[in-house]
């Protein structure tokens, strides 16, 4: 009985460290449903291809989509449940991408100012909408930057 006690011991305790192993050594990179479209500070938010959609509202173009954000420094720092929503507005005639915030507001982001302007987050957005129509917005990047991501 002792022995019995024990390997079920044994065997439970080796599924737990797999499990926590497998959480620690999970990188999004590696998943085909994932792109990262925005990296800072060794935080990497990855998109879920399969959650982009796209309407029209006025003159904006207005693709909404799912998100993790990978800690790339400290991967077990990584909430694997926590998904978030992010919108980006673009008006095409204009050439502008809009980031909406939480209250829906629309904030103007400029590929040529700084991060905390929000170039990144344009950068990221071009990414979105490369991903979501196949064509290029800002042509901030390089030829083989769009080559390399697959269109969902």
């Amino acid at each position: 009985m002792g022995k019995k006690i024990f390997a079920v011991a044994l065997l439970l305790s080796m599924t737990i460290c797999a499990s926590a192993f497998a959480a620690i050594s999970r990188n999004p990179a590696d998943d085909p449903n994932l792109v990262c479209f925005y990296r800072h500070q060794g935080l990497d938010s990855y998109l879920y291809q399969n959650s982009l959609r796209v309407k029209e509202d006025d003159e904006l173009k207005v693709i909404s989509f799912n998100f993790i954000v990978y800690d790339s420094i400290q991967p077990r720092n990584t909430h694997w449940d926590r998904v978030e929503n992010m919108q980006f507005g673009y008006d095409e005639s204009a050439r502008k991408v809009y980031l909406f915030d939480q209250m829906g507001n629309a904030m103007f982001l400029d590929p040529n100012g700084t991060i905390a302007e929000g170039s990144g987050y344009a950068w990221g957005a071009e990414v979105v909408y490369y991903l979501a129509t196949g064509n290029k917005f800002y042509g901030t990047f390089d030829e083989s930057f769009y080559d390399s991501l697959p269109l969902g």
